[in-house]
């Protein structure tokens, strides 16, 4: 998958939030509807040829919904039972 793609789906999804007034925090399984709705009609796209197809649904989905109604690139720590600490230094702190 292209980064563009993930950007597209994810703009597509947080447009589809406003639009029917989504709490993402609290309404995750209609968060992950709208992601997949906004795959199937990229490989809808992509089965035209008008954009490159998505190769792992799996990953991105889950990447949209950890960007859109997680923590982004922090959700997947989270998410692992073997984490039991993340710390977060300021930059230019020293330790």
């Amino acid at each position: 998958m292209t980064a563009e793609a993930a950007v597209t789906i994810e703009a597509q999804v947080r447009d589809q939030i406003r639009e029917r007034g989504v709490d993402p925090l609290r309404e995750a399984a209609r968060v992950r509807d709208l992601v997949e709705e906004a795959l199937e009609a990229w490989d809808e796209r992509a089965l035209i040829g008008a954009v490159a197809p998505v190769h792992d649904r799996e990953s991105t989905a889950k990447s949209v919904m950890d960007n859109v109604a997680g923590l982004g690139p922090l959700q997947r720590y989270l998410d692992d039972p073997e984490i039991e600490e993340i710390w977060i230094n300021e930059p230019g702190s020293v330790d």
